[in-house]
């Protein structure tokens, strides 16, 4: 494949110490940099932006001996999206591809995306995702069927279309980095909520390369008990209220059924009428019909599992 003009690329690689789990992070990032070195598009630099500190990351990076892998501390641990914003704004490059310590590339990951976006510029407030092989333990899913078409929002093609992306398939412009960054001290949703603000805010232009060119890998300790997998329901909620004027009541509705009414049910520390309040509240932003179904197969159970319990307890 021929790219025109030979545009630079920088890696950010966020990463974090992770003390229960010293020999998972070691290989894990080890893998991520040799699936970056291994690119049939040789990368100008690589980034390792440590949230915190990492005597481990520092071996890692020290043993590859390799001048294009810089490390950056944050010293005060502060999130992803911060770790992120350091490798940003270190970045000289024309465009900038992300990857978590704890996935993976296809060698020509970066060569296709290049392609894909041949008739953009830097400037150009542009990004490409990939779609995703999603791994765990023997079997794997590709993420998403299909891209996104022109006439539907991001929000309307994760939620309402089965969009799929994950922050290790984007690579950005510097021209759409320049006016947006990543949500700094975000506990979730780090890669939606940038991906909506390139939408709504910045009125990027995407290209989808449909093939699974990012690995995502979902079987490690570290990753499954990351904030995304802890019952956070009201950051999840807050989050989504932040960009309610530009999202239609289905997109609404889709996103509190995945990520906000199960988590609301299952929060033991709070009691039973605060919830059903709550509740009652969420589902005033439904389409009324799937306002109904919800009641029928939320709330009515709900409540009547909570007064059998009470019945019990009062025999």
């Amino acid at each position: 494949m021929e790219i025109s003009q030979h545009p630079s690329v920088d890696v950010v690689i966020p990463t974090y110490k992770r003390p229960k789990n010293r020999d998972q992070q070691n290989y894990m990032l080890r893998d991520a940099l040799n699936s970056v070195l291994r690119q049939s598009y040789s990368v100008n630099e690589v980034f390792v932006v440590v949230d915190g500190r990492s005597e481990i990351a520092r071996k890692i990076v020290a043993d590859f001996h390799n001048d294009r892998i810089k490390i950056i501390e944050s010293i005060e641990k502060k999130g992803g999206g911060s770790a992120r914003n350091l490798g940003i704004r270190a970045s000289k490059a024309d465009f900038v591809a992300f990857l978590d310590d704890d996935d993976l590339w296809n060698e020509n990951k970066i060569e296709k995306q290049l392609v894909a976006l041949k008739n953009y510029s830097p400037n150009d407030l542009v990004f490409s995702f990939t779609q995703v092989k999603s791994e765990e333990n023997d079997r794997y899913d590709l993420l998403p069927e299909s891209g996104p078409k022109k006439d539907w929002s991001f929000a309307e093609y994760i939620f309402l279309h089965k969009g799929y992306m994950t922050t290790s398939t984007i690579m950005s412009s510097r021209g759409l980095l320049a006016k947006n960054m990543f949500t700094e001290k975000l506990p979730k949703h780090q890669d939606w909520d940038w991906l909506f603000k390139a939408d709504f805010y910045c009125h990027a232009k995407s290209v989808y390369v449909g093939e699974p060119l990012t690995i995502y890998r979902t079987q490690y300790v570290g990753r499954s008990m990351s904030v995304s997998q802890r019952n956070t329901w009201h950051y999840s909620h807050e989050w989504m209220l932040g960009y309610r004027k530009y999202l239609s009541r289905e997109v609404i509705a889709s996103f509190d059924r995945g990520n906000v009414i199960n988590g609301l049910l299952d929060d033991h520390s709070m009691n039973k009428l605060k919830k059903i309040w709550i509740l009652r509240r969420i589902l005033s932003d439904f389409p009324d019909q799937e306002r109904k179904s919800e009641w029928k197969e939320h709330i009515f159970p709900f409540i009547i599992a909570q007064l059998k319990g009470r019945f019990h307890d009062e025999k």
